[in-house]
Formats: structure tokens, sequence, C-alpha cells
């Protein structure tokens, strides 16, 4: 090979090193995020959640969604002894990278926040705020399904599916957790 060849061929390839702009982000620690969610909370205790194979059943039923951890952390914040909320901190693959997904729980099991931490696909597959909100108040009992009550991101449609699916396994997480006495 001749040396304007080997010259064009590595430019190409520090074009595309150097020059694509990054597509990871890290926008809250886990710490922020809590404080973030829960600024009153005089504590904010963390329980470490281990599901048994038939609580791993139900939720997948309850989420129509794989669920493919036996562990979960959740975050109780509380005030006193109220309990202010729960906050569980979710890691969950798009295409071929990940998302880290702060959800944000209700005592009464409504979904009160949702805050990516973390987003390692391209900046334009990421959900806007106005799209992550629809999802706020809703539970279990709500569809929460893209394409039916939930409208589809375009351009960005296996985002919006793997979140909305992430939201309803961590609301089955949180169901079976606490119905279970596992949140006591």
């Amino acid at each position: 090979m001749n040396s304007p060849i080997i010259t064009f061929i590595l430019l190409i390839i520090f074009s595309f090193v150097v020059v694509s702009p990054s597509v990871s982000k890290v926008f809250m620690k886990r710490d922020e995020a809590l404080k973030t969610a829960f600024p009153n909370a005089a504590e904010i205790e963390k329980k470490e959640i281990f599901l048994s194979s038939d609580q791993s059943r139900t939720i997948e039923s309850l989420a129509s969604s794989k669920n493919e951890s036996k562990l979960y952390i959740i975050y109780e914040a509380k005030n006193e002894e109220k309990t202010l909320g729960y906050a569980i901190i979710d890691t969950h693959t798009l295409r071929t990278k990940t998302e880290t997904v702060m959800f944000v729980i209700n005592p009464d099991g409504s979904l009160r926040q949702t805050e990516i931490l973390a987003f390692f696909e391209p900046q334009d597959y990421q959900p806007g705020e106005n799209w992550i909100e629809l999802f706020e108040g809703k539970n279990l009992d709500d569809t929460l399904k893209v394409g039916k009550d939930i409208p589809n991101i375009t351009g960005a449609t296996i985002t919006a599916n793997s979140l909305s699916q992430a939201i309803r396994r961590i609301l089955a997480v949180f169901k079976v957790a606490s119905e279970q006495g596992q949140l006591n």
C-alpha cells in the first residue's frame, strides 16, 4: 500500500474515534438522586430484597415483563416514623448499552417520579421529560404499555418499550415486596 491510502484510512479511523460525540452520560449519582427525590427525609434506609423463584414469577406475571434479577435494593425515605416514599434504582440494557433509572414510588404503590441517572445510548434515543412524566401517578392497575395508554417516542421505540417494561417490573417488585412484608 502506498502512503496516501494509509493516510486516508488513518484519517477516517481518527474521525470516527475522536470526532464522534460521546454517547455516555451520567446525569446524577445515587446519593444526589436520593436527596433530590426526598429533600425532607431525616433518613433513607437501604433494604436488600431477595426474591424467591415464586416471587420472581409473580413479578413477571404482574409486569408482563421478564425479571432478570433476584436482588433489588429499595431505599425507604422517612421523616421520623412516617414513610415519605421509596426509590428503586434499576440498570437495564436498551439496544447494546445500558441506562440507569431511579423510580420513586409513593407509599400507596403509585409511581411518583422517574429519573434517568445514566444513559449510554445515543442522546437521540433518550426519552424527554414530558414523555417520562406520562407515567407519574400510575400504578400496576394501569396498562403502562407503549401504544396503548402511553404514546410511542418517534425514533426511539426500543427505549420507550424498555422504560415502560422497567416501570411495570419495578412497580411489581415493590408490590410483591410490600405484600410479603419485606419492606417492614
